[in-house]
């Protein structure tokens, strides 16, 4: 099968995956809000934090340098494998240990037993990890695709049924490890067509062809990364509370969910993509481009329509309860559309194989995002969201001059051209819907009527902005051998 066929196979079940597994998170989390109270929620932002750090470190980073790396034998992959398992056990014994010091830390001794049973997914995940890997190299996202649906739907209805049965917190701590267990049995069974792990080793080569020295960067860079994207949780939940937490957490997850579900569609497949493609710097140049205008489209007016009916969307989907969340998620919108912008630069930079840019960038980030969250966090969550918004949309500029103009030479006005032009269209339709929708009690037709006038004057204008061959070339990218289409 040729890169073409892949390629686009691959970005139409990523489509199906993403969508499917995103919408069954976002409705898992609509039914618990019913059932669990603003600090349980918080208490759960707390454990996932906690074991999300630490899956970073599941594999030093090293099964991105699989995917980066053309040449990649048996050997390695069988030594990658068995590092995945003993530092996965690894993981598990350090968190079951440390726990008490991370409750004293958020003064909630209810974290041990949680961090301790969700920890445990670290027993199960790396029998799988290796053969996820592979899958990803070979652009096997259809087996992937079915592991990630049949595994969300197991985690969502073990969760709801939990609920239900009066389970509390631990709804979501019992289904998050059905869910790993589903997932990676799965992946085992797909795996093990292409792959069967033996023990041979290999430690020699890993470390003499770069993998470690990638792997060490990338992990690196994702730790920081990490540490950048998640400080608010971690700060409002030391200074504010679990229940503020909750609260600003059911903000951020919602003001989130639409570019995760939408940039992985893209993204996953980019990666092995561009690497396809990496010493074409042209063909890479016009390929991130056309990544990154497609992405804005699809995001921009989305975000819009959050700022917009940012009341409707919380009282429908969480309840009146949760009317507090609602400036929250105003504002993190815009910080959503920032990160979903500067998301398809981490394919760029593992493409080129410069692991080690992402980590410095981000080592400078974390010198100065949590100072900018730790001032805003003065004025309370709503300090906190804004310090963190106006951080985004600052480093925009440094990001296009330190990595995309020098990894594929994309000039400054090709560069903010591709995402503009998106933006200005989704905010005259904002205000087109804002000045045109009539008030209404009714959520319902709130919501309605907003959604159908911003999408209506979205759309029109957008066919009016661009042409047939602007058109074309934003998926053009997917159907023609990970070549970008003719430009605007």
């Amino acid at each position: 099968m040729s890169l073409k066929q892949k390629a686009f196979g691959a970005a139409k079940w990523t489509s199906f995956s993403a969508v499917a597994t995103s919408l069954m998170q976002l409705l898992q989390i609509v039914v618990l809000s019913r059932f669990i109270d603003k600090a349980d929620f918080g208490l759960m932002a707390v454990a996932l934090f906690v074991i999300g750090l630490s899956q970073i470190f599941m594999d030093m980073g090293i099964s991105n340098a699989i995917i980066h790396n053309q040449k990649v034998t048996k050997a390695q992959i069988n030594t990658l494998f068995w590092l995945n398992i003993f530092a996965g056990v690894a993981i598990y014994v350090t968190l079951y240990i440390s726990t008490p010091f991370i409750a004293d830390f958020y003064h909630s001794p209810e974290l041990v037993s949680i961090i301790r049973w969700t920890s445990a997914t670290y027993l199960i995940i790396p029998f799988g990890q290796q053969f996820e890997t592979l899958l990803v190299k070979e652009l096997n996202f259809k087996s992937l695709s079915i592991r990630d649906v049949i595994g969300k739907t197991s985690g969502f209805f073990a969760s709801v049924l939990l609920a239900f049965l009066h389970y509390g917190i631990y709804a979501l701590v019992y289904a998050n490890l059905i869910q790993a267990l589903v997932s990676t049995l799965l992946l085992i069974v797909y795996g093990l067509r292409i792959f069967r792990p033996r023990l041979d080793f290999d430690w020699h080569s890993l470390k003499s062809e770069g993998f470690f020295s990638f792997g060490l960067f990338q992990m690196g860079e994702k730790t920081v990364n990490y540490f950048n994207s998640q400080f608010d949780t971690l700060l409002i939940g030391k200074l504010l509370g679990m229940e503020a937490l909750g609260i600003y957490n059911i903000a951020k997850t919602l003001a989130f969910r639409p570019y995760q579900i939408i940039n992985p569609i893209v993204t996953k497949v980019a990666f092995p993509v561009l690497a396809k493609i990496q010493d074409d710097i042209e063909k890479l140049r016009r390929a991130y481009i056309q990544i990154l205008r497609l992405l804005t489209y699809a995001n921009a007016p989305i975000y819009a329509a959050m700022i917009l009916l940012a009341k409707p969307l919380i009282i429908l989907f969480f309840g009146e309860a949760w009317t507090e969340s609602i400036p929250f998620l105003q504002i993190l919108a815009v910080t959503a559309l920032c990160n979903s912008i500067g998301n398809p630069v981490g394919a760029l930079l593992l493409a080129r194989g410069r692991a080690d840019w992402g980590f410095y960038w981000n080592v400078g980030m974390l010198a100065f995002m949590p100072l900018c969250i730790w001032i805003g966090s003065f004025w309370g969550l709503e300090g906190v969201a804004w310090g963190l918004t106006l951080f985004k949309v600052a480093v925009m500029l440094p990001a296009w001059g330190l990595f995309v103009y020098p990894l594929c030479k994309a000039k400054f006005l090709e560069y903010f051209g591709s995402i503009g032009k998106p933006i200005l269209l989704a905010a005259i339709s904002f205000a087109a819907a804002y000045f045109l929708s009539p008030t209404v009690s009714n959520n319902y037709f709130a919501l309605g009527i907003g959604l159908l006038i911003l999408g209506s004057v979205y759309v029109i204008i957008g066919m009016l902005a661009t042409n047939d061959r602007e058109r074309a070339s934003l998926m053009h990218f997917f159907v023609n051998k990970g070549q970008a289409g003719p430009e605007s």
